[in-house]
């Protein structure tokens, strides 16, 4: 099938960016500020869905790396043509994938890989312990930090001052579900931004 090469690109290479920060397809799409399996979505080579400029622009944030870094330069072919072979994998249950450009005399190989299951975490030695970052969020949470609207990665940012990086994204998602989960006043409420992303505020 055809497909855009700059796209088809950028997708890669913000895959192999987080993979070397190490973090999960779902700790990606949580400082994204989307549902957990947004990212995930994004990198299924059969699926549509792309990051648009906004998202580029943010994981710009995220990864506190240059445009050039995930976008690549001039490409002499606006589209490539590819065949994505897809299997299920019996034991986990979750996609394999194997994508292979198509030229003249044959097909080369470009890159195999799994679905990350939802427990799936990278090796990521954090700056901070679980326990360390809830501490913070319990602190900012107190001092009427979240009386304003906050993304997550506004809160992933601070915690990061804070600590020092690399930090683990899933240590910030728990502490923020400490106060999202079933629990009674006073909690955190979470909405959408202008932006579409998910935001938290004090109730």
């Amino acid at each position: 099938m055809p497909v855009s090469s700059i796209e088809f690109d950028k997708t890669y290479r913000v895959r192999q960016k987080r993979l070397e920060m190490g973090y999960t397809a779902r700790e990606l799409s949580f400082l994204l500020g989307y549902h957990p399996l947004y990212v995930r979505n994004v990198e299924d080579p059969t699926s549509t869905k792309k990051y648009n400029a906004a998202e580029t622009n943010y994981l710009r944030q995220i990864f506190e790396c240059p445009l050039s870094d995930l976008m690549p330069g001039k490409i002499e072919e606006p589209f490539f043509h590819i065949q994505v072979e897809h299997d299920l994998n019996p034991e986990s249950n979750n996609k394999s994938y194997t994508i292979s450009f198509l030229k003249e005399g044959g097909k080369e190989h470009f890159l195999t890989f799994e679905e990350e299951p939802a427990n799936f975490e990278l090796p990521l030695k954090s700056a901070a312990t679980q326990e360390e970052v809830q501490q913070f969020v319990n602190a900012l949470f107190a001092n009427n930090y979240f009386d304003k609207p906050r993304t997550r990665l506004e809160v992933f940012k601070l915690c990061q001052e804070k600590f020092g990086a690399p930090l683990r994204p899933a240590f910030v998602a728990d502490a923020l579900g400490f106060y999202t989960g079933k629990r009674k006043a006073p909690r955190l409420v979470k909405g959408k931004n202008e932006s579409s992303r998910d935001v938290f505020v004090k109730e």
